[in-house]
């Protein structure tokens, strides 16, 4: 990993992060410098000397040194972390752009959203602090500790005595800590698992008062995280006594063994002082390793984050791009499954003419919804070819691809902008003209001049306030706009009233001029007249013809048109005599 993360970082960011790790040494060391001349200037005055000038000269040499080394090491210290965050931002960008649309599921948004915002900043922290801290305690801890033989090997070996004991109750405790930790870590995921859960069910739970198994299994979820949380807390503070008390003991037997020494002149006073004053930067990367391991630790699965978002596939695009003249659409035995699962589409073999409308319907799951995606190559096929135009979609240039295509789906994404810059983001050179007419033809004009500032009011997050239809003709007004020559449209009218289905029935009639259509549809009263109706069911095309074709037929489609008719004469019955 820091291999890894040095190869983001300069040779001039590099010079300066080990420019920082010397100005923390240097510091560390003057800190106890000053400690010592102060110290001596004590004993000084208690021996009744008065001229201390030399101690305070040295006093204020090494003041402005550990304050120049200070800001040597502030103005360096974040150089090569945030010259590292920068370059794997950079990073993360280009590589998002090179993933398939397919890759942005809802999961992978929130994953990627904690990547850049959180794990590049952590180890941002990390290289700032956590290397520059470790190699100059280190350092300072060597030079101190040589010092400190040189000048008396006894109180050495007294201060390195219990060492081994203290390292090894640091290593049980940090043991145990994250056997809790990952315990509480699930208990935690369960918990709020269990509340997401309670909180969508609400409207139903009011409806059914009496059950109560779903509110006691968020309590016993509750009750198991509370218990894991008080267990994780009781073991934090027994390891903060493991971590901190055995440098203690050290400490107290070096002032314990140092006294008896100086007692009998076997060491003299300002040697004592010295070990007392020192051994505390002795000790100190010892006492720190529980810290040290946690940042390093937070370090590590960050970058493990980062480096598999960074290693996921990407849509290759070719080499020497291929452009379509025409838009007829063509899949060629195309055949795809989503992952180890079993095959979602098989042998897909058809063909849209240019200027047509097809349809697609089936149940759900049966292939419908991976045909567009492959069109817009979410993902890519596992065998077979989809062409546009005799064009192989993967030896088109993605940007082109999708500049040929207009998408019109039930979930509209809208942004909290004005009405005229969500239509306009269908084509952002279009001029105000062209974005009212698309409004117009899209049969959303009347209502946005209805709105108390017209095309320049503000919408709330995702369309907040509008209707399904009234979000539905939006998408529409984007996608004339966008003025494509092939359109994708998952039927807009299959949750809206009836008002606005007729308005979007005329939108869509007018959005299809001339534009090769494809369809997925859900009222099959809709596609009466569409060219071809592909009729799909367990990932297979099951029946393909018009409308009148497919009734005469008898099958799958006859059957679903059948159940639809039934489903509009049912009624609900009155009870009353």
């Amino acid at each position: 990993m820091i291999k890894e993360l040095f190869a983001h970082i300069s040779k001039k960011g590099k010079r300066m992060l080990a420019a920082a790790t010397i100005a923390n040494t240097i510091s560390s060391l003057l800190f106890a410098g000053i400690m010592l001349t102060v110290f001596r200037m004590l004993t000084a005055i208690t021996e009744g000397k008065k001229d201390l000038a030399g101690y305070w000269w040295l006093m204020i040499g090494m003041l402005a040194a550990k304050f120049v080394a200070s800001i040597i090491s502030v103005g360096t210290t974040h150089f090569g972390g945030f010259e590292m965050e920068m370059n794997l931002k950079e990073k993360i960008i280009r590589r998002l752009k090179q993933f398939s649309l397919g890759f942005y599921t809802r999961e992978r948004l929130g994953e990627i959203s904690t990547v850049v915002q959180n794990d590049v900043d952590n180890l941002e922290g990390a290289v700032a602090h956590l290397g520059s801290r470790v190699v100059s305690d280190t350092l300072t801890s060597l030079v101190v500790g040589i010092a400190l033989f040189i000048l008396d090997w006894r109180m050495g070996l007294v201060m390195i005595s219990l060492l081994p004991l203290a390292l090894w109750m640091q290593a049980a405790g940090i043991k145990r800590s994250l056997v809790l930790k990952e315990e509480n870590k699930r208990n935690l995921a369960d918990m709020v698992s269990r509340f997401v859960e309670y909180t969508k069910g609400i409207p139903l739970l009011k409806a059914f008062p009496e059950n109560i198994f779903f509110q006691n299994r968020l309590k016993e979820s509750a009750r198991c995280f509370k218990e894991s949380s008080k267990a994780e807390s009781r073991a934090g503070a027994g390891d903060s006594a493991r971590y901190f008390i055995p440098f203690e003991l050290c400490f107290g037997l070096l002032a314990l063994i140092g006294g008896i020494l100086t007692w009998y002149k076997i060491l003299d006073a300002d040697g004592y002082v010295y070990f007392i004053v020192f051994s505390q930067e002795f000790y100190k990367p010892f006492a720190g390793l529980e810290s040290y391991r946690m940042s390093y630790t937070g370090a590590r699965d960050s970058y493990g984050r980062i480096a598999k978002l960074l290693g996921a596939p990407v849509m290759e695009n070719p080499i020497a791009p291929k452009s379509a003249n025409r838009f007829d659409i063509h899949f060629d035995h195309v055949s795809f499954r989503y992952e180890e699962n079993g095959f979602e589409l098989k042998d897909a073999d058809f063909t849209l003419e240019q200027g047509s409308l097809t349809a697609l319907v089936g149940p759900s799951g049966s292939g419908k919804t991976t045909i567009t995606s492959l069109l817009l190559r979410f993902w890519d096929c596992q065998s077979g070819k989809i062409e546009i135009g005799g064009v192989d979609i993967r030896e088109m240039d993605y940007d082109e691809l999708l500049s040929k295509i207009s998408i019109v789906m039930q979930n509209v994404i809208l942004f909290a902008d004005t009405v005229y810059e969500n239509i306009k983001m269908g084509n952002s050179r279009a001029t105000k003209e062209q974005v009212i007419d698309a409004a117009k033809k899209a049969m959303i004009h009347h209502f946005i001049m209805s709105l108390p500032d017209g095309y320049k009011t503000m919408l709330g997050e995702g369309g907040a306030g509008l209707s399904g239809g009234q979000k539905q003709r939006l998408s529409i007004a984007r996608a004339l706009l966008k003025d494509s020559p092939v359109v994708l449209l998952d039927e807009a009218t299959s949750n809206v009233d009836s008002m606005n289905e007729v308005s979007i029935q005329k939108a869509v009639s007018n959005l299809a001029i001339g534009r090769t259509v494809l369809v997925i549809a859900h009222h099959l009263q809709t596609i009466r007249s569409a060219d071809r109706i592909l009729v799909f069911q367990e990932g297979r095309i099951a029946e393909r013809g018009r409308h009148s074709e497919l009734i005469d037929e008898g099958g799958l489609y006859y059957e679903l048109w059948a159940a639809q008719q039934q489903a509009k004469t049912w009624k609900i019955e009155s009870q009353t005599a």
